[in-house]
């Protein structure tokens, strides 16, 4: 056990940064960080421009920013950080704070509960278009630069973010795919279906569908 030398908080778990500010903990550590292998994750809200063409703008950021909070909440509780969010996509990092070989599961779990939530959030809706949800998400060596009290102010080196966008581009709605490194990290744990190989800017990018159960 030991305690954030910012916030003063009670941190139960091996830590790079504190889970509560965000603040480094490993402050005797070499910077930058070099490869640290972290799962990433981009969720992107499917049909919403059309949905939000039936809105009024304070509608429109009413609904996202109850959207935004739902899955704030999710990836928390999951131990994974919002490093950007970007028009109506929430792009996310897992392993950052949390040492553990199941980071990438903590990902897909998150992906999963952030689709019931949007479910929850779609059943009473007064408009007539339902959003739908698709993520791409991997795992990636990456390295981290100019650290400062938060995650988001930092810079980060790798090609997790450009893969698991390409992921997201190409998922159908209300699933998930992932990379090749994160299939191989929770294939006995989840069902997959192989769906091929995506080629972007000279990326190369195995894809593997997970289905999100409707309730």
């Amino acid at each position: 056990m030991m305690k954030c030398p910012d916030c003063n908080k009670e941190i139960s778990f091996p830590a790079n940064f504190c889970p509560w500010c965000g603040t480094l903990i490993k402050r005797g550590k070499k910077l930058p960080f070099d490869g640290i292998s972290l799962t990433f994750l981009r969720a992107d809200i499917s049909n919403f421009t059309a949905m939000s063409e039936e809105m009024t703008p304070e509608d429109v950021m009413s609904f996202l920013n109850k959207v935004f909070d739902e899955f704030q909440d999710v990836i928390k509780s999951y131990n994974g950080e919002i490093y950007q969010i970007i028009g109506d996509e929430v792009v996310s990092i897992f392993g950052i704070q949390k040492e553990t070989e199941f980071v990438p599961h903590m990902a897909v779990f998150a992906g999963e509960e952030m689709f019931q939530r949007l479910q929850k959030i779609n059943a009473p809706t007064e408009y007539h278009k339902n959003i739908s949800l698709k993520i791409g998400a991997e795992i990636e060596l990456s390295s981290i630069y100019h650290i400062q009290t938060n995650i988001r102010h930092s810079l980060i080196l790798t090609s997790g973010f450009r893969k698991a966008q390409i992921l997201q581009k190409n998922a159908m709605n209300n699933t998930i795919l992932v990379g090749e490194n994160l299939y191989k990290a929770t294939s006995s744990f989840f069902s997959y279906k192989e769906i091929g190989e995506f080629i972007e800017d000279s990326l190369s990018v195995k894809a593997y569908e997970y289905k999100f159960k409707v309730k």
